[in-house]
Parts: C-alpha cells; structure tokens; sequence
C-alpha cells in the first residue's frame, strides 16, 4: 500500500509571481513540474480550494498538499562507499568528498551522491533527489543532511527555507584578512556564463560572516557562517571582496598570488579542487526538538593547504 502524508503550512503574498513559481521557491527539494501534476490532480490546495498553477497569491494563503511516495526516481544505485556521522530512523548526516557531485543531472548521471544513496537504501529511491535536502558544490566537501521519509524531508526543507539550520564553513583564502567581517550582497545568475554567479544589487538577498582564525601575508583561514544558502555564495562574496577561495578558478584564484610562498604554490599546481569545507551543522530534530550537532573534520588534503598557507 502506497503512503499517504498530508502537509501543511501557509505562504506569503507574492503579486509578481505565478503560485507554482511561488511553491517551487518554498519547496526546493522538488521538480516545478512534480508541484504542477499536484495542481492538475488536485492534491495541492490553497485554503481549501483547488487552484490553477497561473494563480497569483493577494493573501496570506494555507497551502495543503497530499504527498504520495509513489514516483520513483530514475537513477542507478552504485557501491560508492560514505561517510556516515550520524542516522537515526528518520535522517543521515552524510561526509560528502571533494569530488563528489551531490545530485545527478546532465551529465553526471554516475558517481553522485545519489547513486550512492541509493545503493546503501532502496527506499530512497521513492524520495524525491533520494532525500537529500541542500547540496554542496562538487568539489567542496563536508555535511550534508539526507531524509529517510517525506515527512521528515519536508519539515527540514522548511527549516532550510526559515533559516533554522545552522551552517558552517572553513576555507582558505588568497590574501591576508585579520577581521570579522559581515558581507550583506545580493547574488544572481551571470547572464553570460551561466556556471556562474555575481554580486548584484538585484539578485536574492545573501549574508555571509567571515571569522578570521589564522593568516598570514598570502593566505588567511576563515571560519564563515552563512545565513542564506544562495548557490556559490560562499565563493561568490568572498572574490567579490578580492579574497578568492584557493583553487577557485571560477571566481578569480590565480597561481601567481601566492608566489611569495613557494611550498603553497607547488602544491597548488597539480590540486583541482578547491579550499572549502562545510564543517558543521545545528538544527532541531524534526520530531523530538533534541538537538542535532555535527562537527565535521577536513580531510588530508585541506589540511595540507591549510599547513602550507601558514607556513609550517
């Protein structure tokens, strides 16, 4: 027999923007068109109505939406070892490797984190991206939370949308920073290399603070929160403030700014990711309110950066 969940929650006013488009930024963890099938079968209401996907919101709306695990994913499990740091009956926390990209897409269709996933629980597979609720770029590493049930993937992924998960980072940067800093930049899409993103003042809102541990004339260790999860944020605000994350090609990294520290700058020719980490995560559990606190070491080759930006 197919599970059946019920959910709901309310939304906000929005005049711009159609209610499907609405519903896809409320619900990241699903395809604008699985939110569209709902509208048509009628198993999304707004306060107790049924609606059309072109509907505009004028009021504080009770969205309620019946949720069938019934439509399987289409992607190969594969034996790909993880790193577990936690799981209980309703969620994993996961040590992603640098590498490694979180979710298939056009092309990478093997290798993920997903067919990973799926190999190591079959049930993922009726998990809408096999329960994994934020993701990390592929060559960062560290904690992701992974769902094991609808109803837990739903509350969490409402926790990410009401900043209620707590993230942080380590990187190492080109350049010496000594402050905590608090950047407050807006970030979109580059209308030309869609790869990548840009400060903007009329992109989505986007906070970021900056901890300063170590440093030294080239390279500075950081401690960074961030308080929304914008894609590249991270990278973006940091080369937007000249202090590009080491290895980060994309956002402005170039070899020869580190040619005061020999040892760093051989060691970086041959590295193909970049100094970036997710360390740690606080949230609620989504059905007891314990508290649920990760810390998530680097591995060998940040580590190696690190060491070698501070000289030793």
């Amino acid at each position: 027999m197919k599970s059946k969940n019920i959910f709901e929650f309310n939304i906000l006013p929005d005049h711009e923007l159609r209610l499907d488009q609405i519903l896809s930024r409320e619900l990241p963890e699903y395809s604008r068109s699985r939110i569209q099938r709902w509208i048509k079968d009628k198993r999304l209401l707004i306060n107790g109505q049924e609606c059309l996907s072109k509907d505009k919101i004028k009021q504080r709306s009770k969205v309620e939406i019946e949720i069938t695990e019934d439509e399987e994913i289409d992607v190969s499990p594969e034996n790909i070892d993880l790193n577990i740091l936690y799981e209980d009956e309703d969620l994993l926390i996961v040590n992603k490797p640098p590498g490694m990209v979180t979710h298939t897409a056009i092309g990478n269709y093997s290798g993920t984190l997903q067919n990973a996933l799926l190999h190591y629980n079959s049930m993922f597979k009726k998990l809408p991206r096999a329960g994994i609720i934020h993701r990390l770029d592929k060559q960062t590493s560290g904690s992701l939370i992974v769902c094991k049930n609808l109803k837990s993937q739903f509350i969490l992924s409402k926790f990410l949308q009401e900043r209620k998960i707590m993230k942080k980072y380590m990187a190492v940067v080109s350049g010496s920073l000594k402050n905590k800093i608090i950047i407050d930049k807006p970030i979109r899409r580059h209308r030309v290399n869609r790869k990548k993103m840009i400060v903007d003042h009329n992109g989505k809102k986007a906070k970021t603070i900056l901890h300063s541990t170590l440093y030294t004339q080239d390279a500075s260790v950081l401690d960074i929160e961030i308080i929304t999860g914008r894609t590249h944020q991270i990278r973006v605000h940091l080369s937007d403030l000249g202090h590009p994350i080491l290895g980060d090609k994309l956002y402005g990294y170039r070899l020869s700014r580190l040619k005061k520290n020999k040892k760093l700058q051989e060691y970086m020719e041959n590295f193909e990711g970049i100094a970036l980490h997710a360390y740690y995560l606080k949230f609620k559990h989504p059905f007891d309110n314990k508290d649920i606190e990760i810390e998530c070491l680097p591995g060998d080759t940040f580590n190696v950066i690190r060491s070698l930006a501070l000289g030793k």
